[in-house]
């Protein structure tokens, strides 16, 4: 026989179900539906998504990274793979709210000798101690049918199949113009699309990289600089770039372009300037302050045409001895101009 108690508590957990699925949406072929005073109710049963990476990603969304080739976004890409893999939080600007999880990180950019400089000590050998929760995978397309096969679908059924074997929940996609031309419209939009599907099918958190045209450092970032449309961005929860900045090589800045969850933390007047280090042999952006994206924004000199046509003269052909006389200068002015037009063009960095 049942007790009063016991049956009282059996109504009560009948109750709370019956409630729990009345807030649950109703799913009408491709959509699901409620009365907007049901949607409330059912959001405010859900948990917060916590931040894996500050205000910039968090858990659950769909946030896009892009930057002007060389800027550093696999740099950063690593920063945050080692925060989220460790649970821990790096800087005040980068907390991360989130356990220590398994994280797929798709590098198709760096052959594993050219990542492997970005952890490593050339003089004695010694590597940053990365986190055994970051699974990196590169792509192998020796066997791939270019003439029969789509590309774009092969890589995320791999990815998929990987997660979900191994029960990872983070993804870092390192680039997206590896695996979508952006410039290719519809196609970049459809695979944003099939990530925003796999996205909430799964529970993922995913990370995507892409590149900008060439930037004329006198001009801010905005959402038009991804290269393609900024439709791209449409799809993208949150969204944030690295610029270049006219400060020297080493120098950049990070700017928020869109955010979903909170108010913009850092817009133009308060990007977050940085410097690259290599710190305990790991190569990264270190965050310094946080300043206008103005003051990291190239200004007009009145020697910039003049570079500008030296640089020109010697890709022509012409020596600097010639492109001395030219513009009155000496050799060793001519070497230097040359040497810093490489430098940026280049990325050459210290160490």
């Amino acid at each position: 026989m049942i007790s009063a108690a016991k049956l009282q508590q059996t109504e009560t957990l009948n109750k709370t179900e019956i409630t729990a699925q009345n807030l649950e949406p109703i799913t009408n072929g491709l959509l699901r539906y409620h009365t907007a005073p049901d949607w409330l109710k059912y959001a405010a049963t859900l948990p917060t998504p916590p931040k894996l990476f500050g205000s910039f990603f968090r858990q659950n969304e769909l946030a896009l990274l892009f930057s002007d080739m060389g800027a550093g976004k696999t740099m950063l890409g690593y920063q945050i793979a080692q925060c989220i893999a460790t649970g821990n939080t790096i800087s005040n600007h980068f907390k991360n709210e989130a356990e220590a999880q398994l994280l797929l990180y798709c590098d198709f950019e760096l052959q594993v000798k050219q990542w492997e400089v970005r952890f490593k000590n050339e003089t004695t050998g010694e590597t940053f101690p990365l986190s055994e929760n970051i699974i990196r995978t590169e792509l192998d397309l020796s066997e791939f049918d270019f003439s029969n096969d789509n590309l774009q679908d092969k890589i995320l059924a791999e990815i998929l199949k990987l997660s979900t074997e191994k029960k990872i929940k983070v993804w870092i996609i390192d680039n997206l113009t590896y695996i979508s031309d952006t410039g290719d419209i519809k196609g970049a939009l459809k695979f944003m699309q099939k990530l925003n599907t796999i996205k909430k099918q799964y529970r993922l958190s995913i990370l995507v990289m892409g590149h900008t045209p060439k930037r004329d450092l006198k001009e801010p970032i905005t959402e038009n600089s991804l290269s393609g449309s900024k439709k791209i961005m449409d799809l993208a929860d949150s969204s944030f770039a690295i610029g270049k900045s006219a400060r020297g090589l080493i120098y950049r800045y990070i700017k928020q372009i869109k955010v979903r969850w909170t108010k913009f933390e850092y817009g133009s007047d308060n990007v977050l300037s940085c410097e690259i280090i290599k710190e305990n042999n790991f190569v990264q952006l270190k965050v310094n302050n946080t300043d206008s994206e103005n003051s990291h924004l190239k200004k007009v000199g009145i020697h910039e045409v003049r570079d500008s046509d030296i640089v020109k003269m010697q890709k022509e052909g012409a020596t600097q001895k010639e492109i001395a006389e030219k513009f009155d200068l000496s050799d060793r002015q001519v070497r230097n101009i040359l040497k810093c037009a490489n430098d940026y063009e280049n990325d050459v960095l210290p160490f």
